[in-house]
């Protein structure tokens, strides 16, 4: 039970990097000097690059609207996890007392 919770928070704190990544690359968007940040998500730090990576090049304004939703979407349902879970918490608690 305790593990749906904390698979339900690193959720939310992925979904939040990815919306904070395509927020700061629409912001950029106008400055060509700058990259695009990448959120990747995986259990091996060695063979994923950081969150702070950068690539030079342009950014698509609607991938990242695209990106935005789906952000949007997963952080929602991962919010609605994290009250379920903590609701069957509270009642196996309320059981055993």
């Amino acid at each position: 039970m305790i593990n749906s919770m904390f698979n339900a928070l690193s959720g939310l704190v992925t979904s939040a990097q990815k919306l904070q990544n395509s927020a700061n690359n629409l912001a950029n968007s106008k400055d060509l000097g700058l990259g695009i940040n990448k959120v990747t998500v995986g259990d091996k730090p060695e063979s994923r690059p950081d969150v702070d990576s950068t690539e030079t090049s342009k950014v698509n304004i609607s991938k990242e609207m695209v990106n935005q939703m789906a952000a949007q979407v997963a952080f929602t349902t991962n919010a609605g996890l994290t009250v379920i879970a903590d609701e069957t918490i509270g009642t196996i608690l309320d059981i055993k007392s």
